[in-house]
């Protein structure tokens, strides 16, 4: 069942939010996920949005998107993701 990981992220570090945007995709792509959404803007049609940016990925289900937030090479590159953003992320399963 394909599972989701939605992110609000407030970036306040661009350079270190670069590094680990610039390394990723293949990362991701390497763990089988897809980028489905990546908005700094997004258009909010009920209630008011706070500013962060929107990003929602999809895994093959909820073990594959575990092994990408839990792997070593994820881990490595999320530092910079840490040191340069605060987030809120969020897993969802979607219906079978």
């Amino acid at each position: 069942m394909t599972c989701y990981l939605v992110g609000r992220i407030a970036i306040h570090d661009r350079e270190r939010y670069g590094r680990y945007a610039a390394a990723f995709l293949p990362v991701l792509k390497a763990h089988g996920g897809r980028l489905l959404a990546s908005e700094e803007t997004p258009e909010a049609l009920e209630g008011e949005w706070d500013g962060r940016k929107l990003v929602l990925l999809a895994f093959e289900d909820r073990a594959a998107a575990l092994r990408w937030a839990e792997s070593p090479e994820y881990r490595a590159i999320a530092e910079d993701r840490i040191a340069g953003s605060d987030a809120i992320v969020v897993l969802a399963e979607g219906f079978g």
